[in-house]
């Protein structure tokens, strides 16, 4: 595969596992052309141009050659200069990579993190809470975000693979979206009654079963094993957790139980306060799982991949 068809790939498989659906996304991108279209000569030479056809602004292809033949990659959660010096040390021992995949944003991807937060609307939307609620307290949210990773040294890992003419590219939101996906269907299937019965479906997936015996179970942040569960919203994509403030409006809407990836301090006194429980599903075993269904499609057409930073491999092409 080429490196812009393994990018293409990984695009397409997050926009038929997102929240949003296709249409709606294809509806997004129509309107940025016509807005693109709109803008004068001056501003089109300042336009990223990939925002026409890829709707997610936190993944990315940050260097290489797009048309690159690609045959093994390097994947990890988390990439910075010690992982790009790995693959050179890993040429040393006579193992080529020719691409490093990284999950967490890097670059512009990282800068424009807040951009793609606007999913978590229709993931509220669907479990109940109006549109114009889930929208209002989102947007003070984003403005926070873009404010906290506007200081990052946002290129530093580019530069080194670039120094080191290393390809890269990273792929957040679209695997998010799978592992959305993935849970909310699972947890939908199974009907789990109570929070224990949550750490069970949970736990029944191969990804988070091998990070428990790892030592990073499942774990309930509020509420009980006991404790019913009512109804459930998956929260695990939109670049990063919601305000605070959208628990309440949950708690008013009928939500019972939040599932995360993970959650601050704050997000869990008010949870408590307004009678909501929330189960930590395991960041970086939810990060591995909607890579892993990424993954596995690049494994079906010949790519051998080398997991590192945390990733926890497990493909179901078996």
């Amino acid at each position: 595969m080429k490196l812009k068809d393994i990018y293409n790939l990984a695009i397409k498989v997050g926009i038929e596992n997102d929240p949003r659906g296709k249409k709606k996304i294809d509806k997004i991108l129509k309107s940025r052309n016509e807005e693109y279209s709109e803008l004068s000569e001056k501003k089109k030479k300042d336009y990223d141009l990939e925002n026409l056809t890829d709707p997610y602004a936190d993944s990315g292809i940050h260097f290489g050659d797009l048309n690159k033949e690609i045959h093994t990659v390097l994947v990890g959660i988390d990439i910075d200069s010690a992982e790009v010096l790995l693959v050179k040390e890993l040429e040393r021992m006579g193992t080529k990579v020719d691409l490093i995949i990284a999950h967490h944003p890097i670059g512009k991807s990282l800068f424009k993190l807040s951009d793609v937060m606007d999913i978590q609307t229709e993931v509220l939307k669907n479990v109940g809470v109006p549109e114009n609620i889930a929208e209002g307290v989102l947007k003070e949210r984003m403005g926070e975000v873009s404010r906290a990773v506007s200081p990052a040294n946002h290129y530093q890992t580019i530069d080194t693979a670039k120094l080191l003419n290393i390809s890269i590219i990273n792929v957040h939101t679209p695997a998010d979206n799978c592992a959305w996906n993935y849970l909310s269907s699972e947890i939908e299937k199974k009907k789990p009654e109570t929070l224990g019965e949550i750490l069970d479906t949970i736990n029944g997936i191969p990804e988070y079963n091998i990070s428990s015996k790892m030592g990073v179970a499942p774990q309930i942040f509020a509420g009980d094993p006991k404790s019913h569960a009512g109804n459930i919203i998956v929260d695990f994509t939109g670049g990063t957790e919601n305000s605070e403030k959208i628990v309440e409006r949950m708690s008013n809407h009928g939500i019972g139980t939040i599932v995360t990836m993970h959650a601050k301090e704050t997000h869990r006194k008010e949870a408590i306060k307004h009678y909501i429980n929330v189960v930590i599903a395991g960041h970086i075993a939810s990060d591995s799982l909607g890579l892993n269904i990424i993954l596995d499609q690049l494994e079906k057409k010949g790519i051998k991949i080398i997991p590192c930073s945390g990733l926890i491999r497990h493909s179901r092409n078996i």
